[in-house]
């Protein structure tokens, strides 16, 4: 079993990244906003594509992020047991939990505010320290049996650094106006250049980035 789950754990994070980077392409293609504006990561939080009434191809968006998160679920104990140290274990224990996050901000849309805003802050708190346990995972592998190559380490802290930046720009902004920045319900007028979606977008980017690395380099 051990080993059947070491053979597959790399196709499902190339499956899992595949389906939520091509779901989320072809919803932010066919996207037009409120006031008829098309999609741009620099504008836009990323659960908006899964914004039913607004995100033409919703559906498509909230699917994808469900299907692609169950894969990861599964994928996240490959991980662990590839690296074979309580690091590692601990990271798939978490991940797994990220992930579960991840699958209900598909299930609750951003229509279904105060859930989709539980199981986003679970997926970006849970995420912070799975790449946190995984880099430390990796970092301690023994040098004449290393699974995952120390290079990976660069993408997990642009990773890591792109989680913590926007959980702490989120705090700050949610504490200014008293109530969630995740809620876009009641904006009318974005600046050209927003850093909390972009960061967001930075977040699922680099972790897709090092979801790859490391299924690659198995």
């Amino acid at each position: 079993m051990i080993e059947w789950v070491l053979k597959i754990y790399p196709i499902l994070g190339w499956a899992g990244s595949l389906v939520i980077l091509v779901s989320s392409f072809i919803a932010a293609i066919a996207y037009r906003g409120k006031q008829g504006e098309r999609y741009t990561i620099s504008t836009h939080f990323v659960s908006e594509l899964g914004e039913v009434g607004v995100s033409r191809l919703a559906w498509l968006f909230n699917g994808g992020l469900v299907v692609g998160s169950f894969i990861f679920f599964w994928m996240m104990p490959g991980v662990g047991l590839s690296l074979d140290n309580v690091w590692g274990y601990l990271g798939s224990v978490v991940g797994m939990i990220a992930a579960v996050g991840c699958l209900f901000v598909g299930v609750f849309p951003m229509n279904n505010i105060k859930p989709h805003i539980k199981a986003a802050m679970t997926y970006f708190r849970a995420g912070l320290a799975t790449v946190l346990l995984f880099s430390i995972a990796i970092l301690v592998q023994p040098a004449d049996a290393r699974v995952i190559p120390l290079y990976s380490l660069m993408i997990g802290g642009l990773a890591f650094a792109a989680y913590f930046s926007f959980l702490i720009y989120l705090g700050k902004a949610t504490r200014q106006e008293d109530s969630s920045m995740l809620d876009t319900s009641s904006i009318t007028n974005r600046p050209r250049f927003w850093w909390m979606p972009f960061l967001e977008w930075m977040v699922v980017i680099f972790t897709i980035l090092w979801f790859l690395i490391i299924s690659a380099a198995r």
